[in-house]
């Protein structure tokens, strides 16, 4: 009577213990959502969308995103692409979760815990000051609304420093570079040239970078993204040396790359 009386007594200290953990990740997580960052240099939080000097020469920017073309004055009209500030990254976490983790859009639990760990992953490799690396968001002039991230990761294995051994996203393996990664729009603004957008934009920043190609890598379910790279002039490679080591440890991805003109 005695030891079931105590194993009850553990149950119940490993359960509150959990529910402790539970509550101080959602409080961070909530934290996290609050942080506003007021003292961001202006240039750096500005900075627009070049393509207006370079895509943008006959009055209309070459992005497809899924059969859409849209024109140059509209995009710039309503939107604007520059280098993301720590501030943004809540908006991005959960941007990422609602794109490539929609089944957990509906679920009250999962859904946080998923944005806080991609929070955690943003925040863990954000690029303070790297000409290397940054972090692109897609905003809206009006209403300030971050609506579109990716990741271009331009850096050798040997600039890049130590990740966080203890993050479940932590890499062991090199991946290709310039990488460009984490591409999702919000649903409510596909189909408006953003995506498209953001990839011609990553290139740009590759090509400053003395960069001659672009890798990234698809799953092979996600149809649209195929069909939106393919447009865009990449091709699907047969990956070998590290970029095979790479693709091994992510189920189901094709890497694809594009030779920057």
């Amino acid at each position: 009577m005695y030891s079931l009386a105590s194993m009850y007594h553990n149950a119940g200290k490993e359960m509150m213990c959990l529910v402790l953990l539970l509550s101080s990740y959602f409080f961070l997580y909530a934290n996290a959502l609050m942080v506003v960052n007021n003292n961001v240099n202006a240039h750096q939080k500005w900075l627009t969308y070049q393509a207006s000097a370079t895509a943008c020469s006959s009055a209309k920017i070459n992005v497809v995103d899924e059969e859409l073309t849209y024109t140059c004055a509209t995009f710039h009209k309503e939107y604007i692409i520059r280098e993301a500030v720590y501030a943004d990254l809540p908006n991005a976490a959960s941007l990422i979760t609602d794109g490539f983790h929609p089944e957990l859009n509906n679920n009250p639990i999962a859904r946080p815990f998923r944005v806080m760990l991609e929070l955690d992953r943003l925040q863990n490799n954000f690029p303070y000051q790297d000409d290397r690396h940054l972090y692109l968001v897609c905003e809206t002039k009006e209403e300030k609304k971050v609506v579109g991230f990716c990741d271009v990761d331009g850096r050798i294995p040997s600039m890049k420093k130590k990740e966080n051994p203890f993050s479940p996203f932590a890499s062991i393996v090199n991946r290709p570079h310039p990488y460009f990664s984490d591409l999702t729009v919000n649903p409510d603004y596909r189909r408006k040239g953003i995506a498209s957008a953001l990839v011609g934009e990553g290139e740009r920043r590759a090509k400053d970078m003395q960069c001659q190609e672009m890798y990234l890598g698809v799953s092979s379910a996600n149809t649209a993204a195929l069909s939106l790279y393919s447009n865009m002039g990449y091709e699907i490679i047969v990956p070998t040396g590290d970029i095979l080591e790479f693709v091994k440890r992510q189920e189901g991805v094709r890497m694809l790359r594009r030779t920057l003109d």
